[in-house]
């Protein structure tokens, strides 16, 4: 019987004699050969993934994870950032917002101060007048004993403007409301209503100014994070941005804004719910008691 055809093939024997000592140990050969080769293969195709599956796989191939129902998970993102936010009328302050967005947590703790509030032995008012908001930013870390990343100054024109191009904004009015001063006016009725951005600045300070009610100044601007942190809203960030800081006194930038993309887009999706936290300001005069400052100093610090 041959192995193979042509000249030098390797013939065995029809018969059940002894093998030649060359056919053994060319046969012996030949097996060695084989099994070098198979090992050889198995080791490359387990370093490099020979699989046909890899072979027609596209050079560029991107694996994209996605969740149960097939949408891709959100970024991971994490930290916590602090703003100041003032809002002022004829270079007088109305009043000032403290802000953190906590990535750790997923939430938003807002307090609401009035412009009357003494720092070092001025107020508020008294020091953004003389030096502006930067020094507003200093009096009150002072106070508060935290650091503040960024500040946002805005007359409650800008305020207003700006938010009106947040979109509508629902808000439960507890009660009716007619209220009327020397330079503002307030008139709404109790029950769901849709407020514009002047009916909220001077809801907030309605509250803040004629009620002391610091809770519901609070549960105002939370809800409005809430509502109008959106994904439509995130479509149209970049517009929105522009138009913020053409429309503010801040330290934040252009960098800061196009670094926050992940944040800004966990924020907005709507299977992220972020919980919300108020921070109740008590006063003695127009001072910050000392329990009030620890606490607010609790949801603030990092």
């Amino acid at each position: 019987m041959r192995i193979f055809k042509n000249r030098g093939d390797i013939y065995f024997s029809k018969t059940n004699k002894k093998k030649s000592a060359e056919q053994k140990i060319l046969i012996i050969a030949l097996v060695a050969i084989v099994i070098f080769t198979i090992a050889f293969v198995i080791a490359l195709s387990v370093k490099y993934d020979f699989s046909a599956k890899n072979f027609f796989a596209p050079d560029n191939l991107e694996i994209t994870q996605v969740t149960d129902n097939g949408e891709e998970p959100l970024p991971k993102v994490s930290g916590k950032n602090n703003f100041i936010t003032l809002v002022s009328s004829d270079e007088n302050l109305l009043f000032v917002i403290l802000t953190q967005v906590d990535f750790d947590n997923i939430s938003y703790k807002v307090c609401t101060l009035k412009a009357s509030t003494i720092s070092d032995g001025k107020s508020l008012n008294d020091i953004f007048k003389q030096s502006g908001a930067q020094n507003v930013k200093q009096a009150v870390e002072s106070l508060i004993g935290v650091d503040f990343d960024y500040y946002i100054s805005m007359t409650g024109k800008q305020y207003a403007d700006f938010f009106d191009e947040l979109g509508d904004f629902y808000y439960p009015v507890l009660s009716d409301i007619k209220f009327k001063s020397s330079d503002y006016s307030l008139r709404l009725s109790a029950g769901e209503q849709r407020l514009n951005g002047s009916q909220i600045v001077n809801l907030i300070r309605y509250y803040v100014d004629e009620e002391n009610n610091f809770s519901l100044s609070n549960d105002l601007i939370l809800s409005s994070l809430s509502q109008q942190i959106n994904s439509d809203n995130l479509k149209k960030s970049e517009y929105l941005f522009r138009f913020f800081v053409t429309n503010s006194d801040t330290n934040i930038t252009v960098r800061d804004f196009s670094l926050a993309g992940d944040e800004l887009e966990v924020l907005a999706d709507y299977r992220t719910g972020p919980v919300v936290y108020g921070a109740q300001a008590e006063y003695e005069n127009n001072s910050i008691s000392a329990d009030s400052l620890q606490k607010i100093k609790g949801y603030f610090v990092k």
